[in-house]
Formats: structure tokens, C-alpha cells, sequence
């Protein structure tokens, strides 16, 4: 079988997307599905639920994290024919998405992956419009040495840079790639680069780079870069080497003809080589950010963020989340979220 792989999202070019069905004149009922048919995913909160709440395994605890799913069918005995009874889930974070695309030094071996595969139970939904997915095949990603740097911690707020060939960790917006000459790239909430023995800065929300051997923290609103072997003020600790598993489970999602898919829920277990953690999570879609910026003096820069928040962003309706949805702003992430530890979340 060819191997499939979910990079956020546009990867799965290589499967078939699901295709909506028009409602016509009487209202049917919907097949289970996702939202995230697009590259925006959920923005998802992460709670602790189980596991040390010291271990480096809990550094996802309160955070609010990009998570995208994809649904297709697949082949039916292998001859191209969609098999329309069956509908695959393909889960994925940002975090792993960015390893994977070069954002760090990995195991090529390919029977791992960097996305969780599972199957809807049923093709409709229950009478509580509840699509469940019981259990996926884990997501994993070992990271290996990949120089002199560490690897950066991921936060909600920014990407953590990386040292000389170190990489980058996840957050919100993007991650910093891979430093060939110790240089470590952000992604859209400005975490700054460093270089050998150096600091990079970190711009509100972002995280500190790191210098030579060390690895950038992470923070959501935390500033400072970090210098030889040391961590950015955020005190999230930089992200080992080794193996870097989730194993997702018993995820929900919400679909009815007027919310098709905007919201879900489930239970992961993250693993590195020393630790576990299980996390409840709840998603929602799509990815707005509340956050205020001002304008860059600099025609080609990008806004600045102030490091304020606008809850309204969250609430219209050009922003594409549902009106009928119970949402808010978290001021750590700078993202709008579901305003509950449940779904369905409606008004």
C-alpha cells in the first residue's frame, strides 16, 4: 500500500478528499465528516488529565494547539474504487506536521507516522449527531541529533528557534525550521532565530531561539532568548531527542447539516522516551486569531502584534466560525476556542 502522508494538509493530495453532497430540496441527514477539507485546522486546548505534572510529557497541559484532520475513502480491494462505506480519519498537530517537513532531523524509517489513522464507527451520524473515531494507529516521530543545537520547546504563542543544526519546535502559526548554519527560522508568531553560542529575540508571544547545544523556550507571552545550553524564559523545557509518540482515542465530532464537523473532541496520550501524559482536548474550527496588531512601519514586514486581544474577533461572522457555536478568546494563545469542556458547545 503507498504510504500516505498527512502534511498540513495539502499533503493528502494523494487520497480523495470527501466531496459534499447538495441537500436538495428536503434536508438529509449528513455523512460523518471533519471541517478541515482546507489547510486551517482546529485550534484545540489541551487539558492534563492523567500523568505528572512535572514530567517534560505535561509541557502541552493548558496550551491551545493546531490539530487538522483530513477524511477519505479508501480503496475498495485495492482496484481505486472508493469504498464508500468505509471513511479513514487522518489526525495530525502542526508540532509533528512541522518535524516532519524538515522542521528537524528524523527517522526516516517508514513505518512511522507522523499522523494517526482511524475509522469513523458508523458512515452517519448517532441521533446526538455524534461521529466517533474509537481509536487511531499512533503518530510518532523520532527525532535525531541534527547538530550542535537542541531542539526548540513548542508553546502556544510562538515557535521555539534552534541552535546550529538544530530545529524548531511548534506553535502557534508555524515552527522554526531547521538551522543549517544555526540559524532557526519562525513561523507566524515571531519566534527569533540564533545563531552559534548566540541568543535569538523573541517577540511578544514568541519564544526565545537558542544558542550553540541549548534549545529555545517557549512561551505565550514570554519574552528572551536563550544563550549556551540554557532555555527562553517561558520555563518550558527544550524538546528531546527520541521518540515522540500520540496516540489518540475515543474522538467525537459534532455533525449536523447547519455544523458540519466545526468542533470535536477525544483523548490523546503523548509519549516521549521517559514519560506519558493523557490529555482531554477540544477542538474547534477554523483557526481565528483574536490577537490586535498595529501596522509595520516596514511596507513589506508583517502587523505587530501588541500583545492585546479583541474577544469581537471571535464573534464575526466574517471570521467563519458558526454563530450558533459557544466561543471565546484565549489571551494565552491568541486564538479563539470553544468556551466549554464538551461538545456540542452551542449557544
Amino acid at each position: 500500500m503507498k504510504k500516505r502522508w498527512l502534511v498540513w494538509m495539502a499533503a493528502l493530495g494523494a487520497v480523495s478528499p470527501l466531496t459534499a453532497t447538495s441537500p436538495g430540496c428536503s434536508q438529509p441527514t449528513p455523512e460523518c465528516t471533519v471541517a478541515t477539507a482546507s489547510s486551517y485546522p482546529y485550534a484545540t486546548k489541551f487539558r492534563l488529565i492523567e500523568g505528572d505534572k512535572e514530567s517534560p510529557c505535561a509541557r502541552k497541559a493548558g496550551t491551545v494547539q493546531l490539530v487538522g484532520m483530513q477524511v477519505y475513502n479508501p480503496d475498495e480491494n485495492g482496484d481505486q474504487i472508493p469504498d464508500v462505506e468505509t471513511k479513514l480519519v487522518a489526525i495530525q498537530t502542526a508540532e509533528f506536521g512541522d518535524w516532519y517537513r524538515g522542521g528537524a532531523t528524523i527517522d526516516p524509517n517508514p513505518d512511522l507516522n507522523a499522523f494517526g489513522l482511524g475509522a469513523f464507527a458508523t458512515v452517519e451520524p448517532d441521533d446526538n449527531g455524534i461521529c466517533t473515531v474509537p481509536k487511531f494507529t499512533p503518530a510518532e516521530v523520532v527525532l535525531l541529533p541534527g547538530g550542535e543545537g537542541g531542539a526548540g520547546g513548542a508553546g502556544a504563542g510562538g515557535a521555539g528557534g534552534a541552535g546550529e543544526g538544530g530545529a524548531g519546535g511548534a506553535g502557534e502559526g508555524g515552527a522554526g525550521a531547521a538551522g543549517g548554519a544555526g540559524e532557526g527560522g519562525a513561523g507566524e508568531g515571531g519566534a527569533g532565530g540564533a545563531g552559534e553560542g548566540g541568543a535569538g529575540g523573541a517577540g511578544e508571544g514568541g519564544a526565545g531561539g537558542a544558542g550553540e547545544g541549548g534549545a529555545g523556550g517557549a512561551g505565550g507571552a514570554g519574552e528572551g532568548g536563550a544563550g549556551e545550553g540554557g532555555a527562553g524564559e517561558g520555563g518550558v523545557p527544550p524538546v528531546a531527542l527520541g521518540s515522540h509518540k500520540l496516540e489518540w482515542r475515543n474522538v467525537h465530532v459534532y455533525v449536523t447539516a447547519a455544523n458540519l464537523g466545526n468542533q470535536f473532541e477525544g483523548e490523546v496520550t503523548y509519549s516521549e522516551e521517559s514519560c506519558s501524559a493523557t490529555y482531554k482536548v477540544v477542538g474547534l474550527w477554523p483557526t481565528v486569531d483574536c490577537q490586535i496588531y498595529t501596522p509595520n512601519p516596514d511596507p513589506d514586514g508583517d502587523p505587530i502584534p501588541t500583545g492585546k486581544f479583541d474577544e469581537s474577533k471571535c464573534h464575526d461572522p466574517l471570521a467563519g466560525i458558526s454563530p450558533d457555536l459557544r466561543v471565546k478568546c484565549d489571551t494565552t494563545a491568541g486564538l479563539c476556542v470553544l468556551d466549554s469542556e464538551t461538545i456540542p458547545a452551542l449557544k
